[in-house]
């Protein structure tokens, strides 16, 4: 689909999914600055108010963000002239990221940005609005974080679903493309997670607990089947033969304050992620916990696979803690109604 970028001081007809138009007029606070400003609009074409939007600079890094949507307009001003990935990332909808944006010196780069839902379809409970309202609930507690008998930080606690605060930059390879846009038109039927099977790899929540021991922490994730997979931190190795799981082998061990998880030996049948995308028997993920104060939980996420990737590519993500929310059994085939209605392309 067309997709247009173009300055403030002129107007053009818009692509098939957006138009463009002169919203806001910033100031520009030194001669070689520009702005980035624009829409956000939801799948139903309505406005979203308080959407997450950043700009990060590819020349230095630096990021720069605003949640001031108001009538779901925005406006980055006083960026440095150059070249930008702009992303947005809203529970219950695919995160947006739009790569190497131009912003020129005193001129606005406008954009309109359409946000899609995500591959699990919205769902009951799992829908934007329902999410938001989970979102208002979260209180994460201040104060520093807690730490074991042996001096390591305590990363035990109910944890609201991680929000991916850098998607990071993965480039897969053209036959990963195919094979998930192969199961994104075919309507994901053969989804593990829409057949009572795990979810995708890289998918955790919309609540999850970590229960931390000195030999071994366990992941337990609130709507996943089984739900739960071990951390061995007792010095212990990868096994020589693998035994292929659903969440893979995880070892661990402490670099300072910082949790470092080696998990390898996935099995082929679990997607990396929500998006569709596979993974070959070379995949190797590599998860960096760090816990900076009693509320926040900061993942860095690190995937290797060159059987789908030209590189590999790291994400971070931070969780809440959710101190009132409780892990609900799930039993996923108990009145199991959906499958049956699932029809393919």
């Amino acid at each position: 689909m067309t997709e247009a970028i173009v300055y403030s001081h002129r107007m053009r007809t818009c692509g098939l999914l957006f138009c463009v138009a002169l919203l806001v007029t910033p100031v520009f606070a030194e001669s070689g600055r520009g702005a980035l400003a624009g829409t956000v609009v939801d799948p139903a074409g309505e406005m979203v108010n308080d959407a997450p939007v950043q700009a990060k600079s590819l020349e230095t890094g630096q990021v720069y963000k605003t949640n001031r949507t108001p009538g779901g307009k925005f406006v980055l001003e006083d960026l440095p002239a150059g070249a930008y990935d702009v992303s947005v990332s809203i529970p219950g909808l695919t995160a947006y990221q739009r790569k190497g944006v131009m912003v020129a010196a005193l001129q606005t780069a406008q954009l309109e940005i359409r946000l899609e839902y995500s591959s699990q379809l919205s769902t009951l409970g799992e829908d934007p609005r329902s999410l938001a309202a989970d979102a208002r609930r979260h209180t994460p507690p201040a104060g520093p974080a807690p730490r074991t008998t042996e001096g390591k930080p305590d990363l035990s606690g109910v944890w609201w679903s991680p929000r991916d605060v850098d998607p990071g930059k993965p480039e897969f390879l053209p036959q990963a493309l195919a094979i998930a846009r192969q199961r994104m038109a075919n309507n994901r039927v053969d989804s593990p997670q829409s057949h009572c099977l795990p979810g995708a790899v890289l998918r955790l929540g919309p609540v999850y607990e970590l229960v931390q021991s000195r030999d071994f922490l366990v992941e337990i994730s609130d709507d996943d089947y089984p739900g739960f997979h071990q951390i061995y931190l007792d010095g212990r190795g990868h096994p020589k033969d693998l035994n292929p799981a659903w969440y893979g082998h995880s070892i661990g061990h402490w670099e300072g304050d910082v949790l470092v998880v080696d998990r390898v030996g996935f099995d082929g049948r679990v997607w990396l992620d929500q998006g569709g995308r596979p993974h070959s028997p070379k995949l190797h993920i590599i998860e960096r916990y760090r816990r900076p104060d009693l509320g926040h939980l900061e993942t860095t996420i690190t995937v290797e696979d060159p059987g789908i990737l030209a590189k590999p590519y790291t994400m971070v993500r931070m969780s809440e803690l959710a101190p009132t929310e409780e892990i609900h059994e799930f039993i996923c085939n108990e009145d199991e109604k959906d499958v049956s209605h699932f029809v393919a392309k």
